[in-house]
């Protein structure tokens, strides 16, 4: 949009067979959430509901109109309603929500990532745009995943043998993948007509955040799972860091052999990527500018205000009328320094050449000797699964891809987490489909399989039960005589790795004994 244009943002109904409709003076609270990890931009509003007042049309909003938000001729927004509340509020969104929405059974050998992520769309139907070159070799199969699950394994694939960043949505209906720029734009607001306009950066609203070392590993290993055994083909470790901050590790499993070179190369861009301390900032109330898609970096010279250089925006909402055009945004910077400035030492041992084809005999890799390996190949499968997960966060009030695989989403889903890893590992006949924690501990004592905490030590794979009624669950990764490590879903909205101490915990499900 010009900068010298005054944002005009003006809400279009279109029904099939019916000529498009301006409703902007009888709908208010008009906002667009576009969030960086999700696929799909939200636009939510206000419809006027006065059944009385024959001044106000009856405007009969249902699940399947199609909206646009239009400035001075430009669309900026374009969508279908999938919900509308008795009081009046109405959500739509574009159609990049469809891909969150159908599973499917995909399996590719051997492709490129770019070339495996449109034969994935050709079998879900979805239309192609712009892939970026991405020649990161995939070899994978996945079963009852939606599509933007499936491309976000494949973009962390390539993340971690690249050392890039992409971002994927849907542009004019048609899937896009970019790499993530780390070049800032420059975007400018006039709010009305007798004032010029202005770097949007020089007037900020109020500014909050935060320093945080939740999200930080200073030890990555990369592993694989064959035919029952685990195997360790590198890991990385920075060991100033793990002085100063602890042990934080990180284990990515890949399916087949990469070769060393990537192995090494693999090690070092997770660990470089994720031994920093995240440093994030959210503004609310700064003059908007349509320009402003998640994504894209900002540059900010506000020392005072504890934000300034290179900015990510990974969240931003779009708030129209009212006072005029403005934002709020989430803000991750991209010059985050490393947690300890020393060397990162890294070792590579290998995978095995035949990796895959099951009951390899030649064992090239460093095979793990620990509970994971030893307490069978479904509780191996089962771990590797769960750690896969770990960051993924839900998208809203217990909005989350398990619950959704359950049939049941928008409740509490720690349950549904440990299901959907057994379903993913084949082992549903061991763990079954349950969104009740205590459901879950009750099934497990009634087969004599609960243990309560006292000189039982967990092995990898158990189910972890915490106390307060038996609110939580998690999965066990191992365990010593005075701690348990576990990975659980719904801590604190996300997939969290975690280390308990034996007072916190009620008992373990045994399903593997």
């Amino acid at each position: 949009m010009p900068a010298s244009v005054v944002d005009e943002h003006r809400l279009i109904l279109y029904r099939d067979g019916t000529q498009s409709q301006d409703i902007t003076e009888f709908i208010g609270n008009l906002t667009a959430t576009d969030e960086l990890n999700a696929l799909s931009v939200e636009l939510t509003f206000d419809q006027i509901l006065s059944p009385w007042d024959k001044y106000v049309p009856k405007l009969n909003l249902s699940p399947g109109d199609k909206v646009r938000v239009n400035n001075h001729g430009v669309d900026v927004y374009s969508g279908v309603i999938v919900k509308v509340g008795l009081d009046g509020s109405v959500t739509a969104y574009d159609q990049g929500w469809y891909l969150n929405k159908s599973q499917i059974i995909y399996q590719c050998s051997s492709l490129p990532a770019d070339q495996a992520i449109k034969a994935m769309c050709a079998k879900a139907g979805i239309a192609v745009g712009r892939i970026t070159s991405l020649p990161t070799v995939i070899t994978q199969s996945w079963v009852g995943r939606t599509p933007s699950e499936i491309l976000s394994d494949i973009l962390s694939t390539c993340n971690a043998e690249t050392g890039k960043e992409y971002q994927y949505r849907v542009l004019n209906d048609a899937l896009t993948v970019s790499q993530l720029t780390t070049v800032p734009i420059v975007v400018y607001h006039k709010p009305t007509f007798n004032i010029s306009y202005f770097d949007i950066t020089w007037a900020l609203g109020q500014v909050s955040g935060e320093d945080s070392m939740e999200e930080m590993s200073n030890a990555v290993v990369i592993a694989a799972e064959d035919d029952g055994k685990v195997y360790i083909g590198a890991e990385a470790k920075n060991t100033a860091s793990i002085k100063k901050y602890g042990m934080l590790q990180k284990v990515e499993t890949v399916t087949e052999d990469p070769g060393n070179a990537k192995l090494k190369q693999m090690a070092k861009n997770l660990l470089s990527q994720s031994d920093r301390i995240q440093r994030t900032r959210t503004i609310d109330e700064i003059w908007g500018a349509d320009e402003v898609t998640s994504g894209v970096v900002l540059s900010f010279n506000s020392d005072m205000f504890g934000i300034s250089g290179k900015q990510r925006v990974t969240k931003v909402t779009h708030h129209y009328g009212g006072a005029g055009h403005t934002m709020s945004l989430e803000l991750q910077a991209l010059e985050e320094p490393r947690a300890a400035d020393t060397a990162d030492s890294v070792t590579v041992y290998g995978l095995p050449d035949d990796l895959g084809s099951g009951g390899a005999e030649e064992e090239t890799g460093d095979t793990i000797a620990s509970s994971a390996a030893t307490s069978g190949s479904g509780a191996a499968r089962f771990v590797a699964v769960a750690a896969g997960e770990i960051g993924y966060r839900e998208t809203g009030n217990n909005q989350n891809k398990y619950g959704a695989w359950a049939g049941n989403n928008g409740v509490a889903w720690c349950a549904y987490f440990v299901s959907w890893c057994a379903y993913q590992a084949g082992v549903s006949n061991l763990i079954p489909k349950n969104g009740s924690v205590s459901g879950m501990m009750n099934y497990f004592r009634g087969k004599g399989k609960f243990k309560y905490t006292g000189s039982y030590i967990p092995k990898a794979g158990d189910l972890m039960v915490q106390k307060n009624n038996a609110s939580h669950i998690g999965i066990v990764e191992s365990a010593t005589a005075s701690s348990v490590k576990t990975i659980e879903g719904n801590c604190s909205n996300r997939v969290r790795r975690m280390t308990r101490s034996y007072s916190e915990i009620t008992g373990f499900c045994t399903p593997w004994g």
